[in-house]
């Protein structure tokens, strides 16, 4: 009997407890994942193919960097020639063939090496390597930038779909108190009460209708603001996830003043650190194409050796032979190249491109205060209609909750129930949307003066 107890135990063990055990990990494994407003961002950022070519185009800023440092290092030449060669017997006095005919051929091969170092350009490798160092840093403020208009995508749609989740919410509030009051007219109607009018009815089930297409639009809000989450996000097309947050408020701040904004702004803008690296980089690309009026001093260190089969060896100094001989050397030379305006048409190029980002920056320094400014003035209107939506949609719902219990206790009026609904639902959706408008208005405020680039710079 012991024996089959203890069969039993371990039969139940085997095919039961694995079942509790793993249970948890399936629920667990079977859940959408969960992401919060930061994570979004971060998915966001690691997935966009904008910012991954971006990131190339600073890679190749950094290799035209490398490549202008290169100039600065010896540069090696070397070349190699073998082939047939014709026959040459005797000295450097006489010799039984002459050079204009072919009295056999053997072969030969030769190598020359030269090895030239840049001694003095007039500044144009070390502008060269300027103008690639700010190109770096232009290259890398745009990425910077696009980084920072993702976050504020992203943002718009994470708190969107939380909109649309508090208008659907709200839309399932006030059906329940309008059902109630509908029934209610339906019942004062067939009993012929002085309560309610037909007029009454007709005006509920309008308001009914229109409930019914707010529901509509809040479905196809929540649907659309997810599927560019996933989009943006770079999840797959069925691939489900829930926001970390499931409801809207306004974004805990401390906003300053705005002159503090427009400060801010001129600091740290991408735009404005792109004009200001591009000015630099053209300014040294008008040095690097001047420079070119002036000559180029180096050092060469040259070596030259060939030799050949069925060709004597000549060892006049005064005579050279292209198939065997050996010789080098070390020089300092000039190189002076001289044009007729091709010069002067280069540095006119180069200066045009450095005021083209002067009138640039101009504009900049007028527009985006501008921006600055009108972000900053509708996100202070947000915060008013926030503060004056609250107080209202409140006591609109107190109002709502009042009108329909006195209706449903039969001391109130039908119209003034349907009134205070109405006034709910209007006032509560402008509480929404003030508060989108503020949350929203935050993040471009933000990004108008520069400060969401702190956000992203250091993933980067």
């Amino acid at each position: 009997m012991e024996a089959k107890r203890m069969t039993k135990a371990v039969l139940f063990l085997l095919f039961f407890l694995p079942g509790a055990l793993l249970s948890p990990f399936r629920s667990e494994a079977g859940e959408a994942p969960v992401y919060s407003l930061e994570e979004c961002i971060q998915k966001a950022l690691e997935f966009s193919p904008k910012l991954k070519e971006l990131q190339q185009e600073v890679e190749m800023a950094k290799a035209r960097l490398a490549e202008a440092k290169g100039y600065q290092w010896p540069q090696l030449e070397v070349l190699a020639l073998t082939g047939p060669a014709p026959k040459a017997r005797g000295n450097q006095i006489e010799s039984p063939h002459r050079n204009d005919r072919i009295h056999g051929l053997g072969i030969f091969g030769s190598i020359e090496i030269k090895a030239v170092q840049p001694i003095y350009t007039f500044g144009k490798i070390t502008e060269a390597k300027k103008a690639a160092a700010h190109g770096i840093e232009v290259d890398r403020s745009r990425l910077i930038q696009k980084a920072a208009d993702i976050a504020v995508e992203i943002k718009k749609y994470y708190y969107g779909h939380l909109a649309a989740l508090e208008g659907k919410r709200l839309v399932n509030e006030i059906e329940g108190y309008l059902d109630r009051t509908i029934e209610r007219t339906k019942r004062l109607l067939e009993q012929g009460s002085e309560h309610a009018s037909e007029l009454d009815l007709y005006k509920l089930e309008a308001f009914q209708g229109m409930l019914a297409t707010y529901r509509e639009k809040a479905e196809k809000n929540i649907a659309l603001s997810k599927e560019a989450l996933r989009t943006f996000m770079g999840l797959g097309k069925d691939a489900d996830f829930r926001l970390k947050e499931t409801s809207l408020r306004p974004v805990e701040v401390k906003i300053g003043d705005l002159d503090f904004y427009a400060r801010k702004s001129r600091e740290l803008r991408p735009e404005f650190t792109q004009l200001r690296e591009g000015i630099a980089a053209k300014r040294a690309l008008v040095e690097f194409e001047r420079a070119d009026y002036y000559p180029k001093v180096f050092a060469m260190a040259f070596y030259s050796f060939s030799e050949a089969t069925e060709r004597d060896r000549v060892t006049n100094p005064w005579i050279y032979d292209y198939f065997r001989h050996r010789f080098g050397g070390v020089v300092l030379g000039l190189k002076w190249n001289l044009d007729f305006g091709i010069t002067r048409a280069r540095v006119d190029m180069a200066r045009a491109e450095q005021l083209k980002y002067e009138r640039l920056r101009d504009y900049a320094e007028v527009g985006i205060p501008l921006q600055v400014e009108k972000t900053y003035r509708e996100l202070m209107e947000a915060k008013r209609n926030i503060e004056a939506t609250e107080r209202a949609y409140k006591s609109a719902r107190k109002w709502m909750v009042g009108a329909v219990m006195n209706y449903d206790m039969g001391i109130g009026e039908a119209r003034d129930a349907g009134d205070a609904i109405v006034a709910y639902g209007k006032i509560k959706e402008d509480y929404i949307m003030a508060v989108y408008n503020f949350n929203l208005g935050y993040a471009n405020l933000l990004q108008s003066a520069g400060l969401s680039v702190k956000d992203v710079a250091g993933r980067f």
